[in-house]
């Protein structure tokens, strides 16, 4: 009879245990998405490997903007900084374009404020590796003009075109320094002419005639223009500056003077605030003067995502059915692990009322 009292407190225990197992096992923790969260030290983000960004062919004259729809690919462009957090590499940011950043993220992204600062940072970026290979079509690959549930994002306010236009007006004022060759940045440049005014003058004389300097350019287009017209070299005079007072306080114009003036006497640090590290990039042909905008954009993304996260109680980029079913498994786990808890309290009551039965018989 002892015998047996043993084996039934023996087999009590057991189940004890079984209980606990599948408790543990029930509550493995859901992360935002619905994936296993990692375990304790186990880094979310990856290093970037050598083959993840692959090249982006693309004309050097035509512009083909792309939909700005999903992750965003870099052309040649690997960098082996990780970030200033877990998931704040260069890779990491662009595969969460249009989940948790984006014009077109919409299921609890980063407010649109730093969606467009995230933008800013990556039209800088990516304009300023362009310059050290001074390449224009490293820009198409950022995100073109598309529209999606509401939202458009036009051709001329997209990153793409945005970072084109900054590198073509550096390319030029540089073609025109005489410090690059070959007239396809003459011709990039002119393609955001009017299509009716390229037709009124020779495109390969004119870049051949600007290659020697900007001073050039007024007078010849004058020819083509208005040549009676009081204001002509006026007007023209802001688009190819030879002195300051040219641009009457005309910001892009004051742009233009002063790249130029920079890169013809080779100065790169001279170059407008929004210009430093694009000239540095082509004084030196390196893309080390990008690293720092890169760094800054990871700080900023990091914040931005750190800070959003409490806000939305880490829903970040969650559609409102994907967190509304988190929500629920949640509910569901919580009651799974009171039940139980109070089943294991319960056999637990009676397995000591037992155990206690048999010490009293043995004695």
């Amino acid at each position: 009879m002892k015998k047996w009292a043993i084996l039934i407190v023996v087999a009590l225990a057991a189940a004890l245990l079984i209980m606990q197992y599948a408790a543990e096992k029930k509550k493995v923790p859901v992360m935002p998405g619905g994936a296993p969260a990692p375990a304790s030290g186990q880094a979310l983000g990856v290093a970037l490997p050598s083959d993840a960004l692959k090249p982006v062919t693309s004309t050097m004259d035509s512009f083909v903007p792309q939909n700005g729809r999903g992750p965003i690919v870099l052309p040649l462009i690997q960098t082996s900084y990780k970030g200033a957090c877990t998931g704040g590499s260069l890779k990491d940011m662009m595969d969460k374009h249009d989940v948790y950043w984006g014009s077109f993220a919409k299921d609890t992204p980063i407010p649109p404020a730093d969606s467009l600062k995230m933008y800013d940072f990556m039209e800088d970026y990516v304009s300023c590796q362009a310059a050290a290979r001074t390449d224009v079509s490293f820009c198409d690959s950022l995100p073109g003009p598309g529209e999606k549930d509401g939202i458009k994002v036009s051709l001329n306010s997209s990153p793409s075109f945005t970072c084109r236009k900054k590198t073509n007006i550096l390319l030029f004022e540089a073609y025109l320094a005489g410090t690059i060759k070959g007239d396809s940045y003459c011709r990039q440049y002119l393609a955001s002419f009017d299509q009716a005014d390229l037709a009124r003058f020779s495109v390969p004389e004119f870049c051949e005639v600007v290659s020697a300097g900007p001073e050039n350019a007024a007078s010849f287009l004058l020819k083509a223009f208005a040549p009676a017209s009081p204001d002509g070299a006026a007007k023209l005079a802001l688009d190819f500056p030879v002195k300051e007072s040219d641009c009457k306080k005309n910001q892009e114009c004051l742009t233009k003077f002063h790249l130029y003036s920079a890169i013809k006497k080779g100065r790169p640090d001279d170059c407008p605030a929004g210009y430093k590290a694009q000239c540095q990039a082509l004084s030196g042909r390196s893309t080390a003067p990008c690293d720092k905008t890169l760094q800054d954009m990871s700080k900023f993304y990091c914040a931005s995502i750190d800070k959003f996260k409490k806000t939305t109680g880490g829903f970040l980029g969650m559609s409102k059915e994907a967190i509304a079913e988190n929500n629920r498994k949640s509910k569901e786990e919580k009651e799974y692990a009171e039940k139980m808890k109070k089943d294991q309290e319960k056999l637990q009551v009676e397995i000591n009322a037992r155990a206690k039965a048999v010490m009293k018989r043995g004695k």
